[in-house]
C-alpha cells in the first residue's frame, strides 16, 4: 500500500464505511484474489500486528466481507481467509446507502416538516414590533394564523430611492414551504409604468432571491429561476417559478411562485409555495391601493 494507486483504493475503501484497519486487512484480501492467504502474510503487507487483526478479521466475518476457507489451509494448517467480491460489496453498499436515504426523505417530510415549523414559530416578531405601514396589508394574514417570522426595515431614501420592508411570514396552511416572502418598496414618485426602474428591480429580486435560496441550509444544490407572467386580479404581472435540484437529487423540482406587482409608488413582491397562497397574500393589498379589473 505504497504507490498512490494503493492510497487511493484504501481512502475508498473508508468511505465506504470501513475502519482504517479494516480497509487495510480487506485489501490485503483482495491482493490474494479467491485463492486467500494467512494471517502471516496480510500482517507482511499491512504492518498491522497479529492481535489486531484477528480482531478485525472477526468483524469482516461478521459483515459478511471476509470468509474462512475450510477446504485449504496453509502452512502448518494455518487458518486461510479471502475476501468477498468488491463488485458485491459495493453493489450491497449502495443499496444500503439508498434505503438509509430513502428512509431519510421519509423523516424529512414528516420529522423535519414538524421540526421546521417549531423552529419558525420560535422566531415569531409580535405584532407591536412589525412596522405600521405594512401592517394594513398583513391583517387579513394575521386573524387567519399568519404570523411574522422576519421582518427588516430600511427608511433611509438617500442609497436606493425608496423605502424598504422586508417581511418573511409563516404560512400555517402550507405543506412543505411554510415560510414565504412579503416585501414592499416605497418610492417617492409613481413608479408603476416606469420600464427601466421595474426591469432594474425585478433583475435584482432574481439574483437576490437566488442567493438566499443557496444560502439557506436546505439541501439546494442549483436553483433555476424560470420567467413567467401570473395573473392576479385580472391584471398580468411579472414573476418567476423556481426549480430546485437537491443533493443527491438528479431531477428538478418545481416549488413556490414569485411575483412582483408595481403599484403606484410601490412595488410589492411576493413568494410563496403556490398561486394559491401568493393570491391570499395579495387580496388585502388591492382592496387597500384599489386596483380591479376596471382601473
Amino acid at each position: 500500500m505504497r504507490n498512490e494507486i494503493d492510497l487511493k483504493i484504501f481512502e475508498d475503501l473508508q468511505k465506504a464505511d470501513l475502519s482504517s484497519n479494516e480497509a487495510k486487512v480487506y485489501y490485503s484480501l483482495i491482493q490474494h484474489g479467491k485463492k486467500g492467504t494467512i494471517v502471516d502474510e496480510i500482517r507482511k503487507n499491512t504492518n498491522i500486528v497479529r492481535t489486531t487483526i484477528y480482531s478485525v478479521l472477526k468483524r469482516l466475518l461478521e459483515m459478511g466481507l471476509v470468509f474462512e476457507k475450510s477446504d485449504s489451509t496453509g502452512p502448518k494448517g494455518a487458518k486461510m481467509f479471502t475476501a468477498k467480491d468488491p463488485e458485491l460489496f459495493f453493489n450491497e453498499i449502495i443499496r444500503k446507502k439508498k434505503k438509509e436515504l430513502e428512509a431519510l426523505e421519509h423523516i424529512n417530510k414528516s420529522t423535519g416538516i414538524k421540526l421546521k415549523m417549531v423552529y419558525l414559530e420560535s422566531s415569531k416578531v409580535s405584532e407591536e414590533m412589525v412596522d405600521i405601514f405594512v401592517i394594513p396589508y398583513l391583517k387579513d394574514l394575521l386573524d387567519n394564523g399568519w404570523q411574522v417570522i422576519e421582518c427588516i426595515v430600511e427608511k433611509s431614501k438617500i442609497t436606493h430611492g425608496f423605502e424598504a420592508y422586508d417581511l418573511t411570514l409563516l404560512n400555517p396552511n402550507a405543506k412543505f414551504v411554510k415560510d414565504a416572502g412579503f416585501l414592499v418598496f416605497k418610492y417617492d414618485r409613481i413608479v408603476e409604468n416606469d420600464e427601466n426602474t421595474l426591469n432594474y428591480m425585478y433583475e435584482t429580486l432574481k439574483i437576490k432571491g437566488k442567493e438566499e435560496i443557496l444560502k439557506k441550509d436546505i439541501g439546494v444544490e442549483e436553483v433555476i429561476l424560470n420567467d413567467t407572467t401570473i395573473n392576479l386580479n385580472g391584471n398580468r404581472y411579472q414573476g418567476f417559478l423556481p426549480k430546485f435540484r437537491f443533493i443527491h437529487d438528479e431531477e428538478f423540482r418545481e416549488m413556490t411562485e414569485a411575483v412582483m406587482i408595481p403599484i403606484k409608488d410601490k412595488i410589492f413582491f411576493l413568494w410563496a409555495e403556490n398561486h394559491q397562497f401568493i393570491t391570499e397574500m395579495t387580496e388585502k393589498i388591492f382592496k387597500i391601493e384599489r386596483i380591479s379589473q376596471d382601473s
